[in-house]
């Protein structure tokens, strides 16, 4: 949910606004810099009587858990979480599914309720005979300390941190009930009565994204709270600099698909450096008549685009449409979002046979880039992604960007260094920064300070009772104990089940790579068609693109579970009324 990371405005970027005048102001470049590109659970609204209605409940959390701070005579503020006890029996344990980065309300049908599929929480809550546990994350959805919008102030900023958001979870959790009397644990009108303490059952964590980083960081940080943890797609190592998250996406890519974009990328970049004024201006036009064009040679959208207009718009936001296939990659993978594009270039809108080195090979010199370009422009406009549903949160948005501004970095700049770059180069470190800068006037870090987060090992991390599940193309992957990347330790992911809570040998952890999956591929499975995440058009949370890892995952998680569950040392023996 991390975004990915992620990445992430993961969404992981910013919504750039094509600065065009104001007739243009709809023509927007979406960027995904949300922990994962995670479009939100959005989409056709799930009425009551499809799902049972459950309703939320609320605990009074400190906005300062470390120096009783009060701002605006406001000390406390209220957490929202919800709860299903289905399968709960006395003695069985917690299992907290964290919603991170985003309003959690529209998880709940999904990850407590099973509509139109399974999840992970209510398999294991099944099977262990436990509770279960939908958490909200502070300043996002109804759990807000201070409203947020633009005018939130750096002093109400302050109070999200992660040291703040992990000891909420440590709060939480020691608010329930530690005695072990088991009278009235069929009653969860009043939660916090219940015996779950988690000195007496022990607290299984399960979390995608930046939930995967807060599990495995409060398993370092307070092992007597979170006893066990899943962490999918988790991107541990915290840092500025994210140039690989779309070599990813490129290694993902069919060989001549990728020669084509990337030479397309370079050529573009070439222009928009150079000093051919008359040039610059018709490439720029191009790609934007090509963003607003539809399928079918249908133009109507780019009518009202002159040159003036073109001339006007920024590089950074012209070259960022050649990104516009990468928008809904992170969860939909190569096979559903990037496979159809690259099938349009290749045969250059099916009129001709595809040529295993791409269109640039089929002509030697300048001549072969042109084709490759022209084709490139007609497949982004017959795939229309403007059309694609998509509703933003301005408050997921803006708390978001507070994070990784201030604490995460993850900034997917384009590298130009690398010879196979689908990113524009003119996505820089420091363009980051200035829209983080421009968000949060006065009241940021010269850069994001990633060592409140890497403190607590990033890649070298080293823990006892936790699983890394990750998507081989997964772009949060490079920054996961799983990472491949040139500066990372290429540490090997083991599926031998390590002895309850004994860290593995290291460089080894216990871990598993789902082969051409991505983001978050296996925390649930759809089992029952939902026009919410079964149709591409309409784009949720994420769509599985495949059962196999859910199960796969879970099938792990359970056998690690077996393991260590009777190694749990409950203080005070839950006893029967």
């Amino acid at each position: 949910m991390f975004a990915a990371w992620a990445i992430p405005c993961l969404f992981f970027l910013v919504s750039v606004c094509l600065p065009v005048g104001a007739a243009q102001e709809s023509f927007v470049v979406r960027r995904n810099h949300r922990l994962g590109r995670r479009p939100q659970e959005y989409g056709p609204a799930i009425s009551s009587e499809e799902v049972e209605v459950n309703s939320p409940f609320f605990i009074e959390m400190p906005i300062d858990h470390f120096s009783n701070t009060t701002m605006n005579n406001i000390s406390t503020f209220q957490n929202r979480y919800w709860i299903n006890a289905t399968y709960y029996e006395p003695g069985g344990p917690v299992f907290l599914f964290d919603s991170g980065e985003q309003d959690a309300a529209p998880l709940l049908p999904y990850y407590l309720q099973e509509f139109h599929g399974l999840s992970a929480t209510m398999r294991l809550a099944k099977r262990y005979k436990g509770i279960a546990i939908l958490w909200e994350h502070r300043y996002y959805g109804q759990s807000l300390p201070f409203p947020v919008n633009s005018n939130t102030s750096s002093e109400e900023w302050q109070f999200l941190t992660t040291e703040q958001a992990l000891e909420d979870v440590v709060f939480f959790a020691n608010s329930f009930n530690s005695h072990a009397n088991a009278s009235d644990v069929n009653d969860i009108s009043d939660p916090l009565s219940l015996p779950l303490h988690p000195s007496i059952v022990p607290w299984v964590w399960l979390g995608g994204s930046y939930p995967g980083i807060r599990g495995s960081l409060l398993r370092v940080r307070n092992p007597e709270t979170i006893f066990a943890v899943w962490a999918s797609s988790a991107p541990v190592q915290a840092q500025v600099d994210m140039a690989s998250y779309y070599k990813a996406a490129e290694r993902s890519l069919t060989r001549n698909c990728s020669a084509d974009w990337v030479a397309v990328t370079k050529h573009v970049d070439e222009i928009l450096h150079g000093s051919n004024d008359t040039l610059r201006t018709e490439t720029k036009f191009r790609l934007l008549k090509a963003r607003l064009s539809g399928p079918g040679g249908n133009t109507t959208g780019a009518e009202g685009l002159t040159m003036q207009q073109a001339n006007r718009t920024s590089n950074v936001n012209v070259a960022s449409i050649l990104m516009d296939p990468l928008d809904f990659y992170q969860y939909y993978g190569f096979a559903a979002s990037l496979l159809p594009f690259c099938n349009l270039l290749e045969t250059r809108n099916f009129t001709l046979s595809p040529l295993e080195g791409g269109i640039t090979s089929s002509v030697e010199g300048r001549a072969g880039i042109d084709q490759a370009f022209d084709a490139f422009l007609v497949a982004l406009a017959e795939l229309d992604y403007d059309s694609i549903p998509f509703q933003d949160d301005p408050v997921t948005d803006r708390s978001w960007m507070r994070q990784y501004c201030s604490e995460y970095g993850f900034y997917q700049r384009g590298d130009p260094n690398n010879p196979l770059s689908i990113e524009t180069s003119f996505l820089s470190l420091d363009l980051f920064q200035e829209q983080c800068n421009d968000a949060f006037a006065d009241h940021l870090p010269i850069w994001p300070q990633v060592e409140n987060v890497n403190k607590y090992g990033g890649w070298d991390m080293n823990v006892s009772n936790v699983l890394f599940t990750n998507g081989e193309f997964d772009p949060w992957r490079t920054m996961g104990l799983a990472s491949i990347e040139s500066n990372s330790p290429h540490r090997e992911p083991s599926v031998i089940v390590p002895t309850c809570n004994v860290a593995p040998s290291f460089p080894s952890f216990f871990g598993l790579t789902h082969s051409n999956m991505v983001h978050v591929s296996d925390m649930r499975v759809l089992l029952v068609p939902d026009s919410n995440h079964s149709n591409f058009q309409t784009v949720g949370f994420y769509s599985p693109i495949a059962q196999e890892p859910f199960y796969a995952g879970l099938g792990l998680f359970q056998l690690a579970l077996d393991e260590w569950l009777p190694c749990f040392q409950s203080k005070e023996p839950l006893m029967k009324a």
